[in-house]
Protein backbone atom coordinates (compact mmCIF):
# COMPACT_ATOMS: atom_id res chain seq x y z
CA UNK A 1 0.00 0.00 0.00
CA UNK A 2 3.00 2.65 1.14
CA UNK A 3 4.62 1.87 -2.46
CA UNK A 4 1.30 2.35 -4.50
CA UNK A 5 1.20 6.34 -2.18
CA UNK A 6 5.27 6.62 -2.72
CA UNK A 7 4.87 5.71 -6.70
CA UNK A 8 1.40 8.11 -6.98
CA UNK A 9 3.40 11.02 -4.83
CA UNK A 10 6.32 10.88 -7.01
CA UNK A 11 4.00 11.07 -10.13
CA UNK A 12 2.26 13.87 -8.74
CA UNK A 13 5.46 15.65 -8.23
CA UNK A 14 6.92 15.05 -11.98
CA UNK A 15 3.92 16.50 -13.25
CA UNK A 16 4.20 19.41 -10.82
CA UNK A 17 7.73 19.76 -11.81
CA UNK A 18 6.96 19.66 -15.37
CA UNK A 19 4.84 22.85 -15.07
CA UNK A 20 7.76 24.99 -14.08
CA UNK A 21 7.79 27.44 -16.88
CA UNK A 22 3.98 28.63 -14.87
CA UNK A 23 5.85 29.44 -11.83
CA UNK A 24 8.71 31.15 -13.34
CA UNK A 25 6.01 33.07 -15.15
CA UNK A 26 4.35 33.79 -12.06
CA UNK A 27 8.01 35.07 -10.47
CA UNK A 28 8.53 37.07 -13.16
CA UNK A 29 4.92 38.83 -13.03
CA UNK A 30 5.61 39.24 -8.42
CA UNK A 31 9.03 40.59 -9.85
CA UNK A 32 7.68 43.09 -12.13
CA UNK A 33 5.32 44.01 -9.94
CA UNK A 34 7.53 44.95 -7.08
CA UNK A 35 9.62 46.71 -9.17
CA UNK A 36 6.68 48.83 -9.96
CA UNK A 37 5.79 49.70 -7.11
CA UNK A 38 9.05 50.63 -6.05
CA UNK A 39 9.41 52.68 -9.24
CA UNK A 40 5.89 54.43 -8.76
CA UNK A 41 4.60 54.22 -5.01
CA UNK A 42 2.46 57.02 -4.87
CA UNK A 43 1.07 56.36 -8.39
CA UNK A 44 0.71 52.13 -6.91
CA UNK A 45 -1.14 53.80 -3.82
CA UNK A 46 -3.47 56.07 -5.80
CA UNK A 47 -4.50 52.95 -8.02
CA UNK A 48 -5.31 51.10 -4.56
CA UNK A 49 -6.93 53.80 -3.06
CA UNK A 50 -9.32 54.21 -6.83
CA UNK A 51 -10.06 50.32 -6.40
CA UNK A 52 -10.87 50.69 -2.83
CA UNK A 53 -13.33 53.66 -3.68
CA UNK A 54 -14.69 51.49 -6.32
CA UNK A 55 -15.71 48.87 -4.00
CA UNK A 56 -17.15 51.20 -1.63
CA UNK A 57 -19.27 52.54 -4.09
CA UNK A 58 -20.70 49.60 -5.42
CA UNK A 59 -21.30 48.66 -1.79
CA UNK A 60 -23.49 51.37 -1.59
CA UNK A 61 -25.23 51.13 -4.73
CA UNK A 62 -26.19 47.37 -3.80
CA UNK A 63 -27.09 48.54 -0.49
CA UNK A 64 -28.99 51.08 -1.79
CA UNK A 65 -30.90 48.87 -4.56
CA UNK A 66 -31.31 46.37 -1.49
CA UNK A 67 -32.79 48.52 0.72
CA UNK A 68 -36.07 48.21 -1.95
CA UNK A 69 -35.96 44.56 -1.82
CA UNK A 70 -39.59 42.99 -0.08
CA UNK A 71 -37.47 40.90 2.20
CA UNK A 72 -35.11 43.27 3.87
CA UNK A 73 -35.46 43.87 7.60
CA UNK A 74 -34.30 47.34 7.92
CA UNK A 75 -35.18 49.20 4.72
CA UNK A 76 -34.28 52.81 6.16
CA UNK A 77 -31.19 51.38 7.92
CA UNK A 78 -30.06 49.66 4.31
CA UNK A 79 -30.60 52.53 3.00
CA UNK A 80 -28.78 54.95 4.63
CA UNK A 81 -25.97 52.43 4.74
CA UNK A 82 -26.53 52.72 0.96
CA UNK A 83 -26.06 56.32 0.73
CA UNK A 84 -23.64 56.69 2.87
CA UNK A 85 -21.51 54.09 1.15
CA UNK A 86 -22.17 56.10 -2.45
CA UNK A 87 -20.85 59.53 -1.11
CA UNK A 88 -17.78 58.00 0.47
CA UNK A 89 -17.11 55.84 -2.91
CA UNK A 90 -17.23 59.66 -4.88
CA UNK A 91 -15.01 61.15 -1.88
CA UNK A 92 -12.51 58.51 -2.55
CA UNK A 93 -12.45 58.14 -5.86
CA UNK A 94 -12.21 62.46 -6.20
CA UNK A 95 -9.40 62.68 -3.57
CA UNK A 96 -7.53 59.05 -4.05
CA UNK A 97 -4.12 59.94 -2.15
CA UNK A 98 -5.43 62.02 0.52
CA UNK A 99 -7.71 58.76 1.22
CA UNK A 100 -4.80 56.63 1.33
CA UNK A 101 -3.00 59.13 4.02
CA UNK A 102 -5.98 59.24 6.12
CA UNK A 103 -6.21 55.66 6.34
CA UNK A 104 -2.38 55.81 7.23
CA UNK A 105 -3.69 57.73 10.16
CA UNK A 106 -6.44 55.54 11.39
CA UNK A 107 -3.39 53.01 10.90
CA UNK A 108 -1.14 55.17 13.46
CA UNK A 109 -4.24 55.65 15.83
CA UNK A 110 -5.18 51.92 15.97
CA UNK A 111 -0.70 51.49 17.29
CA UNK A 112 -1.04 54.14 19.71
CA UNK A 113 -4.41 53.24 21.33
CA UNK A 114 -2.55 49.09 20.78
CA UNK A 115 0.93 49.89 22.13
CA UNK A 116 -0.63 52.27 25.10
CA UNK A 117 -2.86 49.00 26.13
CA UNK A 118 -0.09 46.60 25.64
CA UNK A 119 2.47 48.84 27.89
CA UNK A 120 -0.29 49.18 30.41
CA UNK A 121 -1.09 45.81 30.74
CA UNK A 122 2.48 44.85 30.82
CA UNK A 123 3.30 47.52 33.69
CA UNK A 124 0.23 46.18 35.74
CA UNK A 125 0.07 42.78 35.33
CA UNK A 126 3.21 41.98 37.66
CA UNK A 127 2.83 37.94 37.10
CA UNK A 128 3.31 38.52 33.14
CA UNK A 129 6.06 36.64 31.65
CA UNK A 130 8.58 39.07 29.73
CA UNK A 131 7.10 42.28 30.81
CA UNK A 132 9.95 44.50 30.17
CA UNK A 133 9.60 43.01 26.14
CA UNK A 134 6.18 43.52 26.05
CA UNK A 135 6.51 47.34 27.27
CA UNK A 136 9.11 47.65 25.15
CA UNK A 137 6.75 46.83 22.20
CA UNK A 138 4.22 48.88 23.29
CA UNK A 139 6.16 51.76 23.34
CA UNK A 140 7.66 50.69 19.83
CA UNK A 141 3.79 50.69 18.58
CA UNK A 142 3.04 54.21 20.16
CA UNK A 143 6.22 55.54 18.78
CA UNK A 144 5.18 54.32 15.11
CA UNK A 145 1.86 55.11 15.55
CA UNK A 146 2.78 58.64 16.35
CA UNK A 147 5.01 58.88 13.22
CA UNK A 148 2.15 57.80 11.02
CA UNK A 149 0.05 59.91 11.96
CA UNK A 150 2.33 63.19 12.20
CA UNK A 151 3.67 62.08 8.66
CA UNK A 152 1.24 59.89 6.93
CA UNK A 153 1.56 60.23 3.28
CA UNK A 154 5.87 59.75 4.03
CA UNK A 155 5.13 56.93 5.82
CA UNK A 156 2.86 55.38 3.35
CA UNK A 157 5.14 55.89 0.44
CA UNK A 158 7.44 53.89 2.89
CA UNK A 159 5.22 51.30 3.32
CA UNK A 160 4.64 50.97 -0.35
CA UNK A 161 8.69 51.22 -1.01
CA UNK A 162 9.01 47.73 1.61
CA UNK A 163 5.65 46.25 -0.13
CA UNK A 164 7.53 46.59 -3.61
CA UNK A 165 11.35 45.38 -2.02
CA UNK A 166 9.36 42.05 -0.65
CA UNK A 167 7.64 41.67 -4.30
CA UNK A 168 10.89 41.52 -5.59
CA UNK A 169 12.40 39.08 -3.24
CA UNK A 170 9.25 37.19 -3.57
CA UNK A 171 9.60 36.87 -6.99
CA UNK A 172 13.46 36.19 -6.93
CA UNK A 173 12.80 33.03 -4.77
CA UNK A 174 9.76 32.13 -7.29
CA UNK A 175 11.90 31.98 -10.51
CA UNK A 176 14.60 30.46 -8.23
CA UNK A 177 12.17 27.30 -7.13
CA UNK A 178 10.87 26.98 -11.06
CA UNK A 179 14.68 26.30 -11.86
CA UNK A 180 14.78 23.87 -9.39
CA UNK A 181 11.57 22.24 -10.40
CA UNK A 182 12.96 22.45 -13.89
CA UNK A 183 15.67 20.22 -12.39
CA UNK A 184 13.09 17.78 -10.88
CA UNK A 185 12.45 17.05 -14.50
CA UNK A 186 15.57 15.67 -15.79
Amino acid sequence: MSNTTESDSAQLGLQLAREWPAVFVMGLITLGLGLVVISWPQETLTVISILIGLQILIYGIYRLVAAFAEDTVSPGFTGFVGVVGIIAGVVVLRHPFQTVAVLAAILGAVWIIGGAIEFIGAIADSKREHRGMAAFGGLLSIAAGVIVVVWPAPTVTVIAWVAGLYLIIFGLFICFSAFQLRKLTK
